[in-house]
């Protein structure tokens, strides 16, 4: 009988012992399960750096800043057109390049109400123009040069000098 006691008092402290392992085991695991929790948090909040790319294929990029404002825009589309815009502080338009489908590219230069003030334009057959528009956007001065090298000068003055 001696010996079935002392098989079960055995038995008990081996049972007690498992237990004792399984309680350091779970916690280990929710010891670690939580540091991959906090790891995956960390990661997802913290900064991320620069980045290198070798090729970025998009149809439109924004640049904006801190405040969530538009910087520098790209597009394109499928007609043929693509653009570049740059944009001041305040989110407004004040620069653009662009090309369109005919083949004529221009630059063009906008106030700060987005007013276009300047434009300069070559077109697909030579011709070539540098353009200035006041407030109301109205054109008031064009030079331009022919695909055959005439030079033109018209101007649009509202108010004609007096002879």
């Amino acid at each position: 009988m001696e010996t079935i006691q002392q098989q079960i008092v055995a038995l008990q402290v081996i049972v007690a012992k498992q237990q004792a392992s399984m309680k350091r085991q779970r916690f280990a695991i929710i010891v670690l399960a939580g540091i991959i929790v906090a790891g995956g948090f960390i990661a997802a909040v913290r900064p991320v750096g620069d980045a290198t790319f070798d090729t970025i294929t998009c149809k439109t990029w924004k640049v904006i800043d801190k405040d969530g404002k538009m910087r520098i825009g790209a597009t394109t589309d499928a007609n043929g057109y693509a653009s570049v815009q740059w944009h001041d502080k305040d989110g407004k338009q004040r620069i653009t390049a662009a090309t369109f489908a005919d083949g004529n590219a221009t630059v063009s230069w906008f106030d700060k109400d987005e007013k276009m003030r300047i434009t300069a334009t070559t077109f697909l057959d030579g011709f070539s123009s540098l353009a200035w528009f006041d407030k109301d956007m109205k054109m008031r001065i064009e030079a331009g040069i022919t695909a055959d090298g005439k030079v033109l000068l018209p101007t649009k003055d509202l108010e004609p000098p007096k002879p």
